[in-house]
């Protein structure tokens, strides 16, 4: 889904009331009637999620027994024997959804925004349709399904209209002349599905702009959708960076400094070089071009490669682990860490200290070892006391 920049939103829509302060969630028993408006303003909002540089989102795969895996199922299967999904199937699907929600919140204890128990926000619950309307096979007639929780009653200017039998219809209507639209402010979670069987991709896109930087709530993302985290390639990208960089402190020590530099270097160069190229990258090609260019015998060399490479892949921690040949094709370079001061210790105290790229420069003989000692020239056309 992420990347793509046309999409058609499903007439099809409904508004369910999830106010967990009361015994059960109000289910619209028809379809929300969809005014042009309003489904621009969805539209504008879901783009905006699909685009790669919008941040605060998260991945997730279905856990097996998911019952919204299960739900989405029901849609896919629909389209299988119908060629289209039933407008009673996807209300009917819609009003388990409202129903699974409603219970994970009332049993949760928390939420992204407070720890305080019952203190998951009531909310009214959008459900809904679309496609990528750039493609034209049959094969995508499929829908990602958007769920979207919203505040209640008041972030949508929606009504409830009394039906027979104590049921209830959900309308969106003109208020005081506002016409009915979405604002990003007024979003609590969101979630956008759309099921394969490839399971090098996500299946969700989850949102929630209430937890800030806390990530996705547990009652939303575990207890509701049942979803396991997801790595995107340029996700794995930046955590590969971070892990070099992150090796390349650890052995300061064994490292000289013109090496020390040249580890992010090499990182960000063949990372650049392969998004260039719409080529995949995988860690080995990181280990292979890590450039130790000191003399060193062979052993102490394959040492620093295998360490590298365990460091960049974690072979013991399973979510994390990525495997030395899984070849990710990146969309963005990871942006550069920011410099850092380095200082280094010499005999006697002394002390020889700056930005690593600054005291490269100054090096006309880089720190090298002689007789077990370091040697190393520098020029500098300043060199006084420091008060």
């Amino acid at each position: 889904m992420e990347g793509w920049t046309e999409i058609t939103i499903d007439e099809r829509f409904v508004i369910h009331v999830i106010d967990n302060r009361q015994p059960a969630a109000q289910c619209s028993q028809v379809l929300t009637p969809l005014p042009e408006a309003f489904r621009d303003t969805l539209q504008t909002y879901l783009l905006s999620l699909l685009k790669p540089r919008f941040r605060r989102k998260h991945y997730g795969r279905f856990r097996p027994e998911s019952p919204v895996l299960q739900e989405y199922q029901r849609l896919q299967d629909s389209v299988k024997r119908l060629g289209s999904v039933e407008d009673s199937l996807f209300l009917d699907v819609s009003q388990r959804l409202a129903r699974l929600l409603f219970n994970a919140m009332q049993q949760s204890g928390q939420n992204g925004a407070s720890p305080r128990p019952g203190a998951v926000t009531p909310g009214d619950l959008l459900v809904g349709m679309f496609y990528n309307s750039s493609l034209e096979s049959d094969v995508f007639t499929v829908p990602c399904l958007f769920v979207i929780k919203v505040d209640l009653e008041t972030a949508i200017q929606r009504q409830i209209e009394p039906r027979d039998h104590g049921g209830i219809r959900t309308v969106l209507t003109r208020q005081e002349g506002l016409i009915p639209k979405i604002s990003a402010s007024a979003i609590q979670k969101s979630a956008l599905i759309r099921c394969t069987d490839d399971p090098e991709t996500y299946e969700v896109v989850m949102t929630d702009p209430q937890g800030g930087k806390q990530g996705i709530a547990k009652f939303f993302a575990d207890d509701f959708l049942r979803t396991e985290p997801f790595r995107t390639s340029d996700e794995q990208a930046e955590l590969l960076f971070r892990r070099a960089h992150e090796w390349m402190t650890e052995h300061e020590d064994v490292l000289s400094p013109q090496e020390r530099g040249e580890v992010m270097e090499s990182v960000r160069d063949l990372l650049e070089t392969h998004q260039t190229n719409a080529e995949p990258v995988t860690p080995r090609h990181m280990v292979e071009a890590l450039p130790l260019t000191e003399e060193r015998g062979e052993v102490a060399v394959q040492e620093l490669r295998v360490s590298f490479e365990e460091a960049l892949t974690v072979p013991d921690i399973e979510v994390d682990y990525i495997p030395p040949d899984r070849e990710l094709f990146i969309q963005r370079v990871p942006a550069p860490l920011a410099k850092t001061r380095v200082t280094y210790l010499l005999d006697n105290g002394v002390q020889l200290s700056g930005d690593p790229d600054v005291l490269a420069q100054l090096f006309i003989q880089p720190p090298h070892v002689v007789d077990g000692k370091t040697e190393f020239t520098i020029r500098t056309s300043t060199f006084r006391p420091s008060l």
